[in-house]
């Protein structure tokens, strides 16, 4: 796999690696602005922005874009997280030109219409109830708001139903200038192209465009500490604990996934075998890791009975207080490792995987971690060094805890 790297005279990166068996192109254009570099009057607005994209250009109205990329049998996405946004299109190879006049249409030549505008703040505010009536999601954005105590970290993605029905197109039209047009702008694909056939079809619409410096986000705050609660009439209590962890560009990442692998991060984990298997406490148990630019968050979540709930959180602190000790076995680093390797290799089958995959390393990392590297990375880990971050990732008292749901009576919750 042959993978090349240009950066454009204007600060836009064009990263491609060419596989020879695939017979399509997937193509991404990344910005490195997502809900993290939003003021809170204007939280939601880069989410909006990635809804816009899709409604219209000078030279295409929305139906015309759904229509040409659908009528080579291609589709078309788009993502909004914390600290990018980016949309993407896939193809068969010989398309690959209308794939890469497409994108940088929607994201050059946008209108923001007026009454597409309109129309779209119905369909955002209708997800954003759909994630209030979904506890599972709702959870998660009522941790994050509670742990980064007002951060721009935990503000909801999706924004709120206030301030996306004040969005005007003033707003987001200047909104989109300042914030998406920036250094820091990348084009990734994955497909059987010549990289420099890549960066011709790019260079020729991009390298026009002025790009201003490229953002810094606010530090994060230390994280609060305490149980943050909502009582809702619902038939589960759902949970999520959370602890600071590693970030993005942390040397310890990969000793932190085997660490999240052992706790809850498999089927076979200590959480799910203890919490699920043996026990049938909870349907729904499991641990993962949130890294950041800068930080990191270490969740565990589940979703149980009120009447479960505190015996499910006291499982759940032996589990930890057991590896912060120090329990940890060479065979369990090694299941952890096998398993981690092989959902990695799995993936590299994805072309949209690849894609991503160039995109966040260029962003964070500014080069490629090639996968024999992060391979070789996670053969490394020894069951001392998951030990070692054990005792300090997993002390109880770092833990936040977020409860939606029937609570239980008496005493409030506690880990």
């Amino acid at each position: 796999m042959a993978v090349g790297r240009t950066v454009l005279d204007n600060g836009v990166t064009v990263i491609s690696e060419q596989v020879p068996h695939l017979r399509s192109a997937t193509v991404g254009i990344w910005v490195s602005v997502g809900s993290r570099a939003e003021s809170l009057p204007d939280n939601g607005i880069s989410h909006f922005i990635e809804h816009m994209l899709f409604k219209g250009t000078a030279r295409r109205k929305a139906i015309d874009i759904s229509r040409e990329i659908e009528s080579v049998g291609g589709t078309m996405n788009a993502c909004t997280d914390r600290e990018y946004t980016f949309f993407f299109a896939k193809a068969l190879e010989k398309d690959f030109a209308l794939v890469s006049d497409l994108l940088c249409d929607i994201f050059l030549n946008s209108r923001f219409d007026g009454e597409e505008l309109e129309r779209e703040k119905g369909v955002v505010l209708q997800e954003i109830l759909m994630v209030e009536d979904s506890p599972e999601d709702f959870v998660h954005d009522f941790f994050h708001e509670s742990y980064w105590g007002g951060h721009p970290l935990g503000f909801p993605i999706q924004g709120t139903a206030g301030n996306v029905s004040s969005f005007t197109r003033e707003r987001v039209m200047g909104y989109f200038r300042d914030r998406f047009l920036r250094r820091g702008a990348l084009v990734s694909v994955v497909g059987n192209l010549p990289h420099a056939r890549v960066v011709d079809a790019f260079s020729k619409v991009l390298c026009s465009v002025t790009l201003g410096d490229r953002l810094q986000p606010d530090p994060p705050p230390a994280p609060e500490r305490g149980a943050f609660t909502r009582k809702r009439p619902l038939e589960q209590l759902h949970l999520v604990l959370g602890a600071p962890a590693v970030s993005r560009r942390s040397e310890q990442k990969y000793v932190a996934y085997v660490l999240n692998a052992i706790l809850g991060g498999s089927m076979s984990s200590r959480l799910f075998q203890e919490i699920r298997e043996k026990r049938g406490l909870a349907y729904s148990i499991y641990s993962s890791v949130s890294a950041y630019a800068d930080s990191g968050i270490l969740k565990i979540c589940a979703g149980t009975s009120r009447e479960k709930a505190r015996e499910v959180l006291a499982v759940t602190a032996e589990a930890v207080d057991a590896m912060q000790d120090g329990r940890v076995g060479e065979d369990e680093v090694r299941l952890a490792r096998e398993l981690i390797k092989g959902n990695m290799l799995l993936s590299l089958e994805s072309s949209e995987y690849r894609m991503s995959r160039l995109a966040l390393n260029e962003m964070f990392l500014s080069r490629l971690e090639e996968p024999e590297e992060a391979l070789r990375r996670l053969d490394e880990v020894t069951p001392q060094q998951v030990r070692l971050l054990a005792a300090s990732m997993l002390r109880r008292d770092r833990f936040s805890l977020a409860a939606v749901g029937d609570l239980p009576p008496g005493p409030g919750l506690v880990f």
